[in-house]
């Protein structure tokens, strides 16, 4: 199984997400995996010239880093999106990178049947068959409802309910040593997230369990709040 980490943290190498998305392609155990770090690349914003669609098909006049990132979408069978969420969205490196995906779709307009938009762009390319997976730690003390925005964007990208999500609040912990006994249990399961996923689906009962907070709400936040070394006011 070829499989394609998009790893779209500022924090590279060291984003707190990654180390979600690293125990779950251990739960999926031997593939083949390549990773793009998107804060490494050299990724201009696109232009809206739509040169891709008539001029030069298939291809952006922009010469930098993705046409590479787009070889590595068709080579994959599985792609993981995996990115923090600041503010309410991907970072915006990363939706950079989404935009530039322009290249992969034709101009021709064409009516949707899953209920989500008005309309749609077909795919250049046979992405039948491909897999995706989107992988987010936030700083709220709940994924839920936070991630509203990401999910109404991924449905217009690959349609609802054609793409699993880890999401996972209380995010900046996976950084806290002293706080390893919470957080590695919590990867193990999203290791078993992985070892479901790769035989066919993640089990209902594996959802709930990665769903549950690391730690009680008011815990968490007198802990995020403390954190800043600045008092809080009254009010605030």
């Amino acid at each position: 199984m070829r499989i394609l980490v998009i790893n779209g943290s500022p924090k590279g190498k060291a984003s707190n997400s990654l180390k979600l998305t690293r125990a779950f392609l251990e739960g999926m155990g031997s593939n083949e995996v390549k990773e793009i770090h998107v804060s490494s690349l050299n990724l201009s914003p696109c232009k809206g010239c739509f040169c891709c669609w008539g001029k030069t098909p298939g291809k952006c006049v922009i010469h930098d880093d993705m046409s590479k990132v787009i070889e590595d979408e068709l080579w994959a069978d599985i792609i993981i999106w995996s990115f923090p969420l600041y503010y309410y969205n991907v970072p915006g490196p990363l939706k950079t990178l989404i935009d530039r995906q322009l290249p992969m779709n034709l101009p021709f307009m064409v009516d949707r049947t899953d209920g989500i938009g008005s309309g749609g762009h077909p795919l250049r390319y046979d992405m039948s068959g491909k897999r995706y997976v989107l992988v987010s730690t936030c700083g709220f003390y709940t994924a839920e409802k936070n991630y509203d925005s990401v999910k109404s964007m991924f449905d217009y990208i690959y349609g609802k309910g054609n793409y699993e999500t880890i999401f996972c609040g209380q995010g900046e912990l996976f950084s806290a040593p002293g706080l390893r006994d919470r957080t590695d249990g919590y990867l193990d399961l999203v290791r078993k997230a992985g070892s479901e996923y790769i035989s066919g689906r993640i089990s209902d009962a594996t959802r709930t369990r990665l769903s549950e907070l690391l730690y009680p709400k008011e815990v968490y936040e007198q802990m995020a709040d403390a954190s800043w070394g600045i008092e809080k006011q009254d009010g605030n």
